[in-house]
């Protein structure tokens, strides 16, 4: 516990703090007044005690050790009247002598002290509060650390890694054939020395960094795991590769299940598939879900269907492949696969497209959802987009808000903001987008023109505002008793 004591002295900015602490013959004194009694004698137990004599309360100083590197310190403190609690120890001064630093703590933080002497109702409030029992959770925490401690050991024993003079790892000791890896050596411009441990595809498993003043190595790994070690003088690096601090890197490694060979490939492969599920569940596409397809002549057909509305943030590789052809923006929302089984028991999978007029039905959160492939008008910005990047298709899968006798209001799937209005005796939907009211209504307008003079004249004038969906089903309402 000195050490760890000791180290947290050192690493204290030297500030100057205003209380002035002394102890002397057991008389406390704070900015030259005399406040409390403190006797001392007995190793980390502290009494405090008025000028009178009288008891206040006991202190004791508890440490526990997890290991090498990391340790547990608090106070258990007592009343006059036998309460206990406990507070974490912390350190709040540049001082060797604990004492003072225990006074500065309750002085400074919980206010138990002061120039003018022992404050009996703090003292009397700080014992009446409830606290976490720290004995406990650090007794926790070293017994699960010791555990810990004791699992890396056996693997390191069941594996038994070793490392050769020239690098390389092998399971089995210093006679061991299964080659797993190599440490390489390396150093920083800034002469800092680090090792590297790489796996048998080449791919880094972990580095170590250290210093030739330090005994403490922190060792990252490929799965962005940190953790650090301490062996004394025997992790000190050196300017040379050391087979010995190579070694006990590579333990530390096997220790926590970091066995090289080929596992990084694997465990990256495995992470890599988590986080397209994770992407999939997150997304707006639809993947093997139920549902019925129909394509332009009506056919339905009944199985489970694949959408893709929107790129996962991951590599396209990793998307549903063979299921839709998605290798450009234009190419989201614009099919529908169907894999079913047709009318003699055989599997097949068909793809239906947006252009052609197809549609698909599912069920969504318990709801059903049916999404409508159409072209659309009113969507030149879309359209040149398109056209810029070689995709000719302006044609997409819509989702169905609303329908009055053949109308439709529909949503594009991943975007609330833009909607489509489709009027069963025109071969095109409008979309209504970011534009604002003003250019939306004149165009729309003009779309309507033929059909519903009076609407056409009331959208021109901006009596809709076009992003209203109440609005929107006003005009599909207005358009049907207009025919």
């Amino acid at each position: 516990m000195k050490k760890i004591i000791f180290t947290l002295l050192l690493v204290l900015p030297l500030l100057t703090f205003g209380q002035k602490i002394k102890l002397k013959k057991g008389l406390l004194t704070i900015d030259g007044n005399a406040v409390a009694k403190v006797n001392d004698d007995t190793r980390n137990f502290y009494k405090f005690k008025t000028l009178d004599g009288e008891k206040v309360f006991d202190v004791a100083f508890k440490g526990l050790s997890a290991s090498n590197l990391e340790g547990f310190q608090w106070l258990e403190m007592t009343s006059v009247d036998g309460k206990v609690t406990e507070i974490p120890y912390e350190v709040l001064m540049t001082s060797f002598n604990t004492t003072k630093l225990i006074v500065k703590l309750l002085s400074s933080k919980y206010e138990l002290l002061d120039a003018s002497g022992l404050k009996t109702d703090k003292i009397a409030a700080f014992f009446a509060q409830e606290r976490e029992k720290l004995s406990d959770k650090y007794t926790k925490a070293v017994v699960s650390a010791k555990a810990d401690a004791a699992t890396r050991q056996k693997a390191i024993g069941a594996y038994n890694p070793h490392v050769k003079d020239n690098g390389t790892v092998v399971f089995g000791g210093s006679q061991g054939t299964k080659i797993v890896g190599k440490v390489i050596y390396q150093m920083n411009p800034n002469r800092t020395s680090y090792y590297v441990a790489k796996d048998l595809d080449g791919i880094t498993v972990a580095t170590a960094s250290g210093c030739s003043t330090c005994t403490e190595t922190t060792v990252k790994t490929y799965t962005d795991q940190e953790f650090s070690y301490d062996y004394g003088s025997k992790t000190m690096m050196t300017g040379r590769f050391s087979n010995s601090q190579a070694k006990i890197f590579i333990e530390e490694l096997v220790g926590r299940g970091y066995k090289l060979g080929r596992e990084a490939k694997t465990k990256g492969r495995e992470l890599r598939n988590e986080k397209v599920k994770i992407a999939k569940e997150n997304s707006i596409n639809l993947y093997g879900v139920s549902g019925s397809a129909t394509d332009k002549e009506g056919e339905v057909f009944e199985g489970t269907l694949y959408a893709i509305f929107e790129k996962l943030s991951l590599d396209e590789s990793q998307t549903q492949s063979g299921i839709a052809d998605i290798d450009a923006i234009d190419n989201y929302g614009k099919t529908v696969s169907v894999k079913y089984t047709n009318a003699k028991g055989r599997k097949r999978t068909k793809k239906l497209m947006a252009k052609q007029g197809a549609s698909f039905c599912t069920e969504i959160e318990g709801e059903k959802a049916c999404f409508y492939g159409m072209k659309t008008k009113g969507n030149a910005l879309k359209k040149l987009s398109n056209a810029m990047s070689l995709g000719f298709n302006n044609s997409y899968f819509y989702k169905e808000v609303k329908e009055i006798n053949g109308h439709q209001l529909l949503v594009k799937p991943g975007d609330k903001d833009i909607y489509v209005i489709k009027f069963k005796n025109k071969d095109a939907g409008f979309m209504i987008d970011g534009r604002n009211n003003e250019k939306a209504s004149e165009a729309f307008s003009k779309f309507l023109k033929e059909d519903c003079k009076t609407l056409s004249e009331d959208i021109e004038n901006n009596e809709f505002d076009l992003k209203n969906v109440e609005n929107l089903i006003n005009i599909i309402e207005e358009y049907d008793a207009c025919k």
